[in-house]
């Protein structure tokens, strides 16, 4: 019923683990996973878990790690198996600048050219970097591409830009936070037609589970949440789901 899009069983907290993880979460209704890599490393572990029936790939280099970072072509060219459905998660944090703000845009748009050269949508993680974020994108003409504004927290009028470039956006376990109304406001005025749902276990769990180690078995509580907002039952939300991940998403089966 349904889709994960953000999830890292090859996070060290999940990944020893990982197949009682998806059990549990099929067990809840779960039962397709994008598995999403933040380093090299982390993308060929993903990679290798999209063995599994259930498990695509996303492959690409977070944010953070943008300093330490060479883009080695032949490197990334070897974990395009036909799995691997998106080049991500990339993109800006400026929160705690681990990596220069040159460094990370530089990188942003090489990853950006290099989907476009695969013909595969991005997935975009983004944090107090949205002015630069918006630049880069609409330089890099990101619509050829489309994708998912992973966890989305921006605002209204940063999504309405954002929504005309073949843009979905995901919202994870900060939906059901007592103090998240401006996101549950976000929520409210954008189509259904736009929206994702995600986990990013084992990072931002819902309330429920607040402060513990998330994953996907608690995407339910995510989906009723946001089932809540717009008011629509979770069939149908599922149902719209769905169709609007196979929009992006060319070579998914779900």
């Amino acid at each position: 019923m349904w889709i994960d899009t953000h999830v890292h069983l090859n996070d060290k907290r999940l990944y020893a683990s990982w197949e009682e993880i998806v059990n549990r979460a099929k067990e809840k209704e779960v039962n397709k996973f994008f598995v999403v890599g933040y380093d090299i490393e982390s993308s060929r572990i993903a990679v290798e878990l999209s063995v599994d029936d259930d498990i695509y790939a996303i492959i690409g280099l977070h944010p953070h790690e943008s300093d330490k970072f060479e883009f080695n072509k032949k490197e990334w060219d070897k974990l395009l198996k036909s799995k691997v459905i998106a080049i991500g998660e990339i993109g800006l944090d400026y929160y705690k600048l681990y990596s220069s703000k040159d460094s990370q845009k530089q990188v942003f748009i090489q990853f950006i050219q290099y989907a476009k050269e695969n013909k595969l949508p991005i997935v975009i993680h983004s944090r107090e970097a949205w002015k630069d974020l918006i630049n880069i994108m609409k330089a890099e003409r990101v619509w050829d591409v489309g994708g998912i504004m992973h966890s989305f927290s921006g605002s209204y009028e940063i999504a309405k830009i954002i929504a005309d470039w073949n843009f979905l956006f995901s919202f994870s376990g900060p939906i059901t936070y007592p103090n998240a109304n401006n996101l549950r406001e976000v929520l409210k005025k954008l189509p259904l037609d736009l929206i994702a749902i995600e986990t990013d276990a084992p990072y931002l769990p819902p309330q429920s589970i607040r402060g513990k180690i998330n994953e996907p078995a608690y995407l339910p509580e995510i989906a009723q949440k946001i089932s809540e907002i717009k008011k629509i039952d979770l069939i149908t939300l599922s149902d719209i789901i769905k169709k609007n991940l196979k929009r992006i998403f060319k070579n998914i089966n779900i």
